[in-house]
């Protein structure tokens, strides 16, 4: 199988199969005042042939209502029940509310997928909750017409927790997208998502074939971010 990676800003993306049909992931366009985020116009025809969308969780980095307009309607959706005000005019789409550790199986284009929700923790600060609010990390198994098998973990928002390797060590991994995030400073309720030490953790346990990192914050974040790790930017396409 041949995929094509393509990132599109915040934490939306596609990844292209055999040049046959698309996954997507996190629609997201609207911006706070005076962001410096770089996005990928919802015009472009990136968006087109997206027959499965993955939404991690509804926040606005990950998905608003600008967002659920580039879905075309015959599209399958994979998403949380939260996300759900969203979608109620998509009358025409798949949608599917899936919670941490279920599955579904789906076809597309004569390719089984198989799509299964891996839980995503988010640490805070030493008031804060463990747990701050679920989001969806996806395990994504595509099976072609000839029987191979290629896998991609799709981290989302997470720190690393022993929980998540628990349900992954035992998959060989081809493909794993990772969200870097950053540490709000606050000590007493701020929250952490995926750091480096984090996501090489996750690369030691998992051993995945191919690592893709991307990052969701502005550019100045992103510049003091590349001195640490390469990060693929906004609009890049990447063949694997």
């Amino acid at each position: 199988m041949e995929f094509k990676f393509k990132f599109l800003g915040k934490t939306c993306w596609f990844l292209e199969v055999d040049k046959k049909f698309k996954i997507g992931c996190n629609p997201s366009f609207i911006l706070k005042k005076n962001s410096d985020v770089k996005l990928v116009s919802p015009m472009d025809d990136s968006f087109k042939n997206i027959k499965l969308w993955l939404i991690t969780e509804c926040n606005p980095d990950s998905f608003d209502e600008e967002g659920v307009k580039v879905i075309e309607d015959e599209a399958k959706i994979v998403s949380r029940k939260e996300c759900g005000k969203y979608l109620r005019d998509k009358k025409n789409a798949n949608i599917y509310f899936v919670d941490w550790f279920k599955k579904i199986d789906l076809e597309i284009k004569g390719y089984k997928i198989v799509v299964e929700v891996i839980p995503t923790y988010k640490g805070g600060g030493f008031l804060s909750n463990p747990i701050l609010g679920k989001a969806n990390g996806y395990l994504v198994t595509i099976v072609d017409r000839l029987g191979k098998i290629k896998r991609i973990y799709v981290t989302g928002e997470t720190i690393y927790q022993e929980n998540i390797i628990k349900t992954l060590i035992y998959y060989p991994i081809d493909i794993m997208i990772a969200n870097i995030g950053h540490i709000k400073n606050s000590y007493f309720s701020g929250e952490k998502s995926m750091d480096l030490v984090m996501l090489n953790s996750f690369i030691r346990t998992l051993n995945p074939t191919e690592v893709i990192t991307i990052f969701s914050k502005g550019e100045s974040s992103r510049k003091e971010m590349k001195k640490y790790i390469e990060l693929i930017e906004v609009g890049e396409e990447k063949d694997i």
